[in-house]
């Protein structure tokens, strides 16, 4: 595809036109050239050396990287890279292919669930419990137990602002992956991936407990327990071994390392290190926050 093609009817001034594969956000680890959007100064040193493309506002465009080659000026670039991605959603050469659903043996599907008619891969002996929703583009391992009342692949959170004051969303088109004998309980809901390369990606032997929200492109590595309540926000990565408390949150794009645990009802706002435990609002250190509330309790007499 042609910047000057997807570009047509938008806002802005065609600089320089390129040639690209698909749409990734500007630090992205795709290896395909592909069209991204610059909105702070902050990534331009640290931009893929595959983005072949950028939308970008007047101030960046002659700092941007030797290797870009098609430009296009917006002063609402974000904007305009969602509307792109929002126009190429029925594009075979952007949109992944639908294939036929494949149910695999032994399985136990409620006749009371709802499976997508075509983009669902579904492994061997796996139980899909009464009220199940399973949309596009998702595909579940073997000996997987899926409770009732849980959305797999359900619509993401992907809302922008735009100039005039409306607000935007995002077509949902990447997928979800669940590895073997994960099981996801009652009323949980897992986002699908936004972009075609986004995958929200559940690992073997994870388990999710009732109520919970996991957001688009999260990955969630082997063994990791999630219990009641949690909250998840989009393009969260945890580690293998590690544990999520009753009711807690974790922010946006945090990277909680192998064998970590967040205590319950904690926020988590920042990076967890490897096998470090988290407590409170917002968390920290386990050992810190306790030593802060007994030198809170001595201070207040209580």
């Amino acid at each position: 595809m042609f910047l000057s093609e997807v570009t047509d009817g938008i806002d802005g001034k065609l600089i320089r036109d390129g040639e690209f594969q698909t749409l990734e956000y500007c630090t992205g680890r795709l290896e395909v050239p592909f069209l991204t959007f610059m909105g702070n100064e902050k990534f331009i040193h640290s931009m893929s050396p595959y983005a072949s493309c950028v939308l970008c506002s007047r101030e960046f465009v002659g700092r941007l990287p030797e290797n870009i080659q098609g430009v296009y000026m917006t002063d609402a670039p974000k904007e305009a890279f969602q509307k792109i991605h929002n126009r190429l959603k029925d594009d075979d050469r952007y949109r992944l292919p639908l294939k036929e659903n494949r149910i695999g043996a032994d399985c136990r599907i409620s006749p009371k669930a709802g499976i997508a008619p075509r983009g669902v891969e579904i492994g061997d002996r796996v139980v899909i419990e009464d009220n199940v929703t399973i949309y596009e583009n998702v595909r579940i391992g073997n000996d997987c137990i899926i409770r009732s009342g849980a959305v797999i692949g359900g619509k993401a959170f992907t809302f922008a602002r735009t100039a005039n004051q409306g607000i935007l969303s995002m077509e949902d088109l990447g997928q979800v992956v669940i590895g073997d004998r994960v099981e996801i309980f009652s009323l949980s809901h897992i986002a699908k991936g936004i972009l075609p390369t986004d995958v929200t990606y559940i690992g073997e032997d994870v388990k999710i407990d009732a109520l919970v929200q996991i957001g688009h492109g999260t990955v969630i590595r082997e063994r990791t327990l999630v219990a009641e309540g949690a909250v998840i926000a989009g393009n969260v990565f945890i580690g293998e071994d590690s544990w999520v408390g009753i009711n807690a949150t974790v922010s946006n794009r945090i990277h909680i390392g192998r064998g970590s645990r967040v205590s319950l009802g904690s926020v988590v706002t920042k990076d967890v290190p490897d096998g470090q435990t988290v407590t409170g609002n917002f968390a920290i250190e386990h050992t810190h926050f306790i030593r802060n509330l007994k030198e809170l309790i001595l201070k207040n007499g209580n």
